[in-house]
């Protein structure tokens, strides 16, 4: 099909340009760091160039449908109705950041503003971001007009397809007409409430979570407040998302991932580990759970690090005679611990929403990531202890070479030291060490024996896309968040969470029991992005520190990952093993593993010096 063809051309332009940014920033260190001479204005091109890269990346995200969603509605009805309505959907946001964007290029292009190191004007950037953002609409207007087609081919129960989620975007856009009609009477709490209600109704109906964010939060401002601040509350978001420094970490830290996979990183991890702890027994799976911490920090996914490690480490417990539970569990529980590990995405974006130092947060991070990891281990540990059957007894071909470990896994080490150690260091910042550790990888992967240009146009791809879905999930998060704030978010919470009457604990409790509810069904980026907004108040009230309650949220939302009864990173295992091993089996396996996590959250949140006293002694 052309339009995909011409997505794939535009997506490798994307990862191609990211690359090319990361490969500047590492060359700027190197200059700076040797002869005192950084490259004059890579900051504000980079900045500039960061928001076409993005849009034109969204080209590729959008003809594929890879945004973040909730699929259970079309696990009942059957896709293609779903599909449809969420297509139709997208298209009218897609519409609206061609508006703002272009309303925004117009704007910088008539006052002739330029950057302010070479001068620059930036109305050209951002009229070629208008301009890629035009070719995302082309791209979901093709996804409709598709997606219309094949469900008109289907006329078998057509109209009863299709009506679960159009009573749902129905109801949704009705509860938004009475809120608006009703909003000067209505309090805070009862327009807070409907605005969620009308969230989740449209997730789902299918909805990108991101773009309902989106309508959900413009559509409340504009009834309730008028146009003008609608296209300010959109124009502002979108641009400052898109052009958001902080943010660019992202992209690079997710090239960094995929060359490093391409390069063979995921192989080193597991086998090392295997050299060490295979003489063990449950050693395969002591290995498996320290694979999915390093590759985990590398990928900055969970879902990647099951589905990627997944295969390897089944092959390797099921040739071995392992219980299908065991192994299984061990991988999906696995796949969580490299949201905290260090360089972490979500942990990122989590920053980013907060407002606060990323730098800082890495490193409130490594002490709780060494804890999931220990409480794991000592899991499979009591598990072979108690139920020898779970894993075969040691036959003595393998050996203790930890020598033999360190010359497999060097690469992967290398990559760890010089990313975290050129930041801890103050060698770089957060954003060059994605760059360098996207250069390193590179390089990595040109020496592995296994480059080629399509397996690097793939790696790239597969970045800026996902780099794209993610952008639009936060420019639709701080969208959301700002009528969150215009209808009284604050005074909301205050009538009903009040730390002066409420003790600590048991707000605290609440919120980790929503969170766990959450992290369950949304996708762990979604869980972070639609609550930070308004919990964080909460937390800044009760005088607690932003930094230490983003690692207990991403470790509550992990933990969700594994929980009954959806537990995402079970339902990506089940995919990884198919037939062989049931779905209750896998779920029955990350049990004593989802024990350790329930005792590690009771542990970070009663003793907040777990995460903060790294920091403190480092600092």
């Amino acid at each position: 099909m052309q339009a995909e063809r011409a997505a794939n051309l535009l997506a490798n332009l994307a990862g191609i340009l990211l690359l090319g940014l990361a490969l500047a920033f590492t060359v700027d260190v190197l200059l700076r760091w040797t002869i005192s001479a950084p490259i004059l204005g890579l900051y504000e091109v980079a900045e500039l160039s960061f928001a076409v890269v993005m849009a034109l990346a969204l080209v590729w995200t959008n003809m594929r449908q890879s945004h973040v969603s909730m699929g259970i509605l079309g696990q009942i009805t059957g896709e293609a109705a779903p599909r449809l309505v969420a297509a139709a959907l997208g298209l009218g946001v897609s519409c609206l950041f061609v508006w703002f964007l272009a309303r925004y290029a117009g704007a910088k292009a008539g006052n002739g503003e330029t950057s302010l190191v070479l001068g620059l004007p930036k109305g050209p950037f951002w009229s070629a971001a208008a301009v890629a953002m035009a070719l995302a609409t082309l791209a979901q207007l093709a996804v409709f007009l598709s997606e219309l087609t094949s469900y008109l081919q289907r006329p078998a129960h057509r109209l009863r397809d299709l009506a679960p989620p159009g009573l749902m975007v129905v109801a949704a856009l009705a509860l938004l007409l009475v809120t608006a009609q009703y909003a000067p009477v209505l309090g805070a709490g009862p327009k807070i409430l409907a605005s969620f209600v009308i969230l989740y109704l449209l997730a789902l109906a299918h909805v990108p979570i991101g773009m309902a964010l989106a309508i959900a939060g413009l559509g409340a401002v504009f009834l309730q407040m008028g146009m003008r601040p609608a296209l300010l509350v959109g124009t502002n978001n979108l641009v400052g998302s898109l052009a958001s420094v902080d943010l660019a970490a992202v992209p690079l830290f997710l090239i960094m991932g995929n060359l490093a996979v391409a390069a063979g990183f995921a192989d080193d991890i597991f086998t090392a580990a295997a050299s060490v702890f295979g003489r063990v027994r449950g050693g395969h799976a002591l290995a498996t759970v320290i694979g999915c911490a390093g590759f985990g920090a590398i990928s900055g996914s969970s879902v990647a690090t099951t589905a990627t490690l997944g295969g390897v480490a089944f092959r390797e417990m099921e040739a071995r005679g392992y219980a299908p539970g065991f192994s299984t569990g061990s991988i999906a529980a696995g796949g969580t611990l490299g949201a905290l590990i260090p360089p972490s995405v979500i942990l990122i974006i989590y920053c980013v929403i907060a407002e606060v130092s990323i730098a800082k947060s890495f490193m409130a991070a490594i002490v709780p990531g060494v804890l999931a990891l220990v409480l794991y281990i000592i899991s499979i540990l009591i598990q072979v202890r108690l139920r020898p059957e779970l894993a075969p007894a040691p036959d003595g071909t393998e050996s203790f070479a930890p020598i033999r470990a360190l010359r497999i896994a060097w690469r992967p080490l290398v990559l760890f030291l010089v990313v975290l150690g050129g930041l801890y260091g103050g060698v770089f910042t957060v954003q060059e060490a994605a760059a360098v550790g996207a250069g390193l990888s590179f390089v990595a992967w040109l020496v592995s024996g296994r480059a080629s240009v399509a397996g690097l146009f793939v790696a790239l791809r597969d970045a800026a896309g996902t780099s794209a879905g993610l952008y639009i999930l936060i420019v639709g998060a701080n969208i959301f968040g700002s009528h969150l704030n215009f209808a009284g978010m604050a005074q909301a919470l205050a009538a009903v969470i009040n730390p002066e009457t409420m003790p600590v604990w048991a707000v605290l409790t609440l919120l980790a029991v929503m969170y766990l509810v959450l992290g369950s069904i949304f996708d762990s980026v979604a869980a972070v992005v639609i609550t930070v907004p308004f919990v964080l108040p909460i937390i800044l009230s009760m005088e607690l520190d932003p930094i230490w309650w983003g690692i207990v949220t991403l470790t509550i939302v992990e933990i969700g990952m594994i929980t009954p009864p959806i537990g995402m990173n079970v339902f990506v295992m089940k995919v990884v093993v198919g037939n062989r091993v049931s779905l209750y089996t896998i779920f029955r396996g990350v049990m004593p593993f989802l024990a350790a996590d329930l005792v590690r959250m009771v542990l970070l949140i009663a003793f907040p010096a777990i995460s903060l006293w790294l920091g403190g002694v480092l600092g």
